[in-house]
């Protein structure tokens, strides 16, 4: 692959005379590029009616023709202390700055007009990597809505929380998000926002999902072959916020059938914390403000599904404990 961090690019106003502003997951982008062809590509993006300072980050793009010519490779992340530096297919190289909340990146002319490549990595990562810098705390949970009250979805790597969401949103739950929930602070309470992002599901789900038939499994960024589905497609409902009321973790057993329990706040707390990507000393106040989001997150009513049957089986129990459950009255 070409050496893109040797290369040198003058990220200057005359180098990027292209600018806009967009929005991703509660929070503005100030974007300069070269390139027209990424402003068309952010179009779709909803353009924020006000910026604000602490939710707000600067990304600049350098578009090029080089690295379109070499060899493609895996994802690859390094990072030193508030930087990280990834690699990112298709050929682009991006540097992020932490401390600054600023994105340097050089996309090839492919990524540059690639709108799944925008939506299901360039922008999730970013959010990810930058999110708790400018008030987005990112989780790794799902995220639905029923009647206005959103609700998280937990587990550990494999539990099978995806296709739960899938099947809760089959069943006529709203989904804001899937494998990641970015969670800010409201004026009043939490909002957690989705990125409208596929819905990832291993190759084995299609025993429980007929519908899947009708697509093909593709490699995701951690190198799993996995069915990467727009919920829509499903004819499932899809929102961008929602105030999570209460939070589910999956338990995956052979109990027999499903059976919910109280959720310690302490373990929802760990959990949390534990899931988190690891921040650096240089950026305390951002440590600070994702502990104030995740205790509050514990304060709220929880509680453990162990489960080993299918996810419509699960799904139909949650969803008659939240009719008939104290989680009504939330």
């Amino acid at each position: 692959m070409i050496n893109i961090v040797t290369t040198k690019f003058a990220f200057d106003r005359t180098t990027l005379p292209f600018r806009t502003d967009f929005s991703a997951a509660g929070t503005t982008w100030i974007l300069s590029t070269n390139s027209l062809e990424v402003l068309r590509t952010v179009a779709d993006w909803r353009v924020p009616r006000k910026q604000i300072p602490n939710k707000t980050l600067e990304m600049e793009i350098v578009v090029d023709g080089a690295p379109d010519n070499s060899r493609e490779r895996k994802a690859h992340f390094r990072g030193v202390r508030h930087l990280v530096f990834a690699f990112i297919s298709p050929r682009s190289f991006v540097a992020y700055d932490l401390a600054r909340r600023r994105v340097h990146a050089v996309l090839s002319t492919t990524a540059a007009g690639d709108a799944c490549f925008w939506k299901t990595l360039l922008i999730p990562i970013t959010i990810g990597i930058l999110g708790t810098t400018v008030g987005v705390v990112p989780l790794h949970c799902a995220c639905l809505e029923r009647n206005g009250r959103g609700l998280l979805v937990a587990g550990v790597s494999g539990a099978g929380k995806s296709t739960l969401a899938a099947a809760m949103a089959l069943l006529g739950f709203r989904i804001i998000s899937d494998d990641w929930t970015y969670v800010s602070k409201g004026e009043t309470d939490l909002v957690a926002h989705g990125l409208l992002a596929p819905v990832k599901l291993l190759p084995d789900t299609v025993r429980f999902f007929s519908e899947l038939r009708n697509f093909t499994p593709s490699t995701a960024l951690n190198g799993e072959l996995a069915y990467q589905i727009d919920p829509q497609s499903l004819g499932c409902e899809v929102g961008e916020t929602s105030s999570p009321r209460a939070i589910f973790f999956l338990d995956r057993c052979s109990t027999g059938g499903c059976h919910l329990l109280p959720c310690p706040s302490e373990q929802v707390r760990t959990y949390f914390e534990n899931s988190a990507e690891r921040l650096p000393e240089e950026i305390p106040q951002a440590k600070a403000f994702r502990t104030e989001v995740i205790r509050t997150l514990a304060a709220r009513p929880a509680w453990i599904v162990r489960s080993d049957a299918s996810p419509q089986e699960t799904a139909r129990v949650i969803e008659d404990f939240l009719l008939e459950g104290d989680y009504a009255t939330v």
